[in-house]
């Protein structure tokens, strides 16, 4: 299969703290933890390291690692930083055809500082990530293709991103989105006008929360679908729901919502909660496979490429989920976010070891359609 990915490259600098050197602090009544570090102190780090990161090049990775071609399409610097990812796209294969540079920005840049449940903390300079134009999105920068994964966008690039998933679609693609919550926030209307051009898109519960309003907006009054849930094989986010102050919408009514828009798979990702899946047929939930943690950068974009690259070869959306969450398992056993991403003989490995212990419960859509209001 011939894959493409668009969004950021990144220069990872990765430092790790050991936990008696940084406090955190969880809210009582909120989801906010903090990492503290104690001012004008010279913190001893138990490592330092750089390496090349960001959506697009995460993605990239781990579909060649798959055994597919891929190019991925990002804008780097005229810098060392610039070269270093350029190094990357060699050691891994990846066709650089559509590698941009531009001397007015330099590469993204990013500081993870990790801790405690190794959460990390993330400072961003995304530099030439923002610099993409729509100009640049032409019908050959896809041609050829068979699935494009759309990384999340960042700033004015995020303004192409309407364009991206037009050609995408034109170029007769599976297209995949995974718009991050700042896309979502300044964005949104965008985002839910370019919904039929996609063929997955992928959020966690805070972004779908984050589009719930706007969704609800544009989508009252149309019919949604349903599914029948007992006590004995509910999950929590199916009985909880999204909420977003006024607002509160089941998730199988915020996913219907979103096909009625014309995108066919909707994916959100609960952290320890697993993943929800809604096709025509209805809606699956894959847990976690709990492994030790040592970083959860990267995480997303490998569940998000995974699970897009094999719907879009056809696999069955219960085992697509499991190869997804076995691959952001072993991501999330490293602290940076490619070194665990698995080729495909490996994932199916770990399949047969693993299955059990991913379950995949499914509830098919309701006959009777409601009305969203």
């Amino acid at each position: 299969m011939k894959t493409a990915t668009i969004g950021s490259a990144m220069i990872d600098i990765i430092t790790v703290v050991a936990d008696h050197d940084i406090e955190r602090i969880s809210m009582t009544n909120a989801d906010n933890s903090f990492l503290m570090l104690e001012q004008g102190r010279k913190i001893d780090a138990l490592n330092i390291t750089t390496h090349v990161g960001g959506g697009a090049i995460n993605a990239a990775v781990a579909f060649a690692r798959q055994g597919h071609e891929t190019t991925p399409t990002v804008k780097i610097g005229k810098d060392l930083e610039g070269k270093q990812v350029q190094a990357l796209l060699d050691r891994e294969g990846l066709k650089t055809s559509n590698l941009m540079q531009t001397d007015k920005a330099t590469t993204g840049r990013s500081v993870i500082i990790a801790s405690h449940d190794r959460n990390a903390s993330i400072f961003t300079m995304r530099g030439a990530n923002c610099l993409i134009t729509e100009k640049e999105i032409t019908q050959e920068l896809f041609a050829g293709i068979d699935l494009l994964h759309i990384a999340p966008m960042s700033n004015e690039s995020a303004d192409a991103f309407p364009a991206i998933a037009k050609r995408g679609k034109e170029a007769g693609a599976f297209v995949v989105a995974n718009p991050g919550k700042r896309q979502i926030t300044r964005r949104g209307e965008d985002l839910l006008g370019s919904i039929q051009n996609l063929d997955l898109i992928n959020i966690n519960r805070h972004e779908a929360e984050t589009l719930l309003p706007l969704l609800m907006k544009q989508t009252k009054g149309s019919a949604i679908k349903s599914i029948q849930i007992s006590d004995d094989h509910a999950s929590g986010l199916l009985t909880r729901g999204l909420l977003n102050e006024h607002h509160h919408c089941t998730l199988a009514g915020f996913m219907s919502a979103i096909q009625n828009l014309g995108c066919r798979h909707v994916l959100v990702t609960d952290g320890t909660g697993g993943a929800y899946l809604a096709t025509p047929e209805g809606l699956y939930h894959c847990p976690i496979l709990k492994t030790e943690v040592k970083g959860s950068a990267g995480a997303g974009d490998s569940f998000t490429s995974t699970s897009g690259l094999q719907l879009a070869a056809g696999t069955e959306p219960a085992k697509a989920l499991q190869l997804a969450s076995i691959n952001a398992s072993s991501v999330v056993e490293y602290v940076d976010t490619q070194t665990g991403l698995l080729s495909m003989d490996e994932l199916k490995k770990r399949l047969k070891i693993h299955v059990d212990k991913l379950p995949i419960q499914f509830w098919p859509w309701q006959q009777e359609p409601r009305q969203l209001n």
